[in-house]
């Protein structure tokens, strides 16, 4: 249906409020992911048992960004920090690891950690090629590759820098203390109740083995078929409704983060009834925005959502650094 040019700016006008208000409504703190203080608090939990353990991993120190991390890992029988790592790299689709090893899963070294910004583009400066569980295994010590992407989180070292490994019986941020591992991952044997901690030093020296993660975060959980959440941040809003904006009009072979809300493939009115259901729950939908007029992109809505969305990009990389969920494309 054409729309007259009063239409047209009413609908441009709709998008560039919403848009606008998802910008002021941004906050310093990510809404998927707390501070991690106990158990309780972790959000993304990998596997199943009656045991219980968290590893947090830390990309950078003395900075009040959310660089460190947290996940939850359960069990039954025996398991090493080697099992814990390995499902939960394997089970988050933004978390990638490079280390010594053969057969798939992770080594014994671990060189490198890397979390994605949530583009599904995570690549190395050298090249690295990670398999589908996000490992590459290569067959020696690697130092100081980067992350293409500036927004992505990646440390690697070995001899230059390197990844301390300690772990604590009892929480470490409740009376308990962190202990620099004497033996690697692959040989230390996890206890119910227990933390790990990765935290990158960039320096071989007696400092870094005094390192541990500080203040970590939950690790927020992707986003599930059959969610509005199509940016995976934990709350259905203003951008999820930018990412079905951007998909909308695929037929076929669309992801969850292309506005796909109920995983038939395409982008459509009924995705975009998904995300009204969602978001109607928290707020009320702006008025211009019904699932029986779904919009016609025009030249000047186009122009006003393309500088709203670059804006949002900026502003979610700072803030949210790695936080943002990344669709598995691996």
């Amino acid at each position: 249906m054409l729309r007259s040019g009063r239409q047209q700016f009413i609908v441009a006008l709709a998008w560039w409020s919403l848009c606008s208000a998802m910008l002021i409504g941004v906050g310093t703190q990510p809404a998927a992911a707390g501070p991690v203080a106990s158990f309780d608090d972790v959000e993304f939990w990998v596997g199943t048992g009656s045991n219980r353990a968290v590893v947090a991993i830390e990309w950078l120190t003395g900075t009040t960004e959310r660089t460190t991390l947290a996940w939850g890992f359960r069990w039954d029988g025996a398991a090493t920090g080697q099992t814990l790592l390995n499902a939960v790299v394997t089970a988050d689709p933004r978390l990638f690891a490079k280390s010594g090893g053969f057969g798939g899963g992770l080594g014994s070294s671990l060189y490198g950690l890397g979390y994605d910004d949530g583009d599904g583009a995570f690549a190395l400066d050298d090249g690295t090629t990670f398999n589908e569980a996000g490992i590459a295994q290569v067959s020696g010590p690697a130092d100081r590759a980067q992350a293409v992407d500036p927004a992505d989180y990646y440390n690697e070292g070995w001899f230059r820098g390197f990844w301390n490994y300690g772990y604590s019986h009892t929480n470490p941020f409740a009376g308990g203390s962190w202990t620099a591992s004497q033996v690697g991952m692959s040989s230390r044997v996890l206890q119910d109740g227990d933390w790990e901690s990765w935290a990158y030093h960039p320096a071989v020296n007696q400092a870094g083995f005094q390192q541990f993660a500080d203040n970590p975060f939950a690790a927020p959980a992707p986003a599930i078929v059959g969610s509005a959440d199509f940016n995976g941040d934990g709350g259905v809003d203003g951008a999820d409704f930018l990412a079905w904006q951007r998909g909308y009009g695929i037929t076929t072979g669309a992801e969850l983060n292309q506005g796909d809300a109920n995983g038939d493939g395409g982008v459509d009115a009924a995705d975009l009834q998904w995300w009204r259901d969602a978001f109607s729950q928290a707020t009320t939908p702006p008025a211009a925005i019904s699932a029986a007029a779904v919009p016609e992109p025009t030249s000047l809505g186009l122009a006003l959502m393309a500088f709203a969305a670059a804006a949002v990009r900026r502003r979610i990389n700072r803030i949210h650094g790695t936080l943002a969920w990344k669709h598995p494309t691996r």
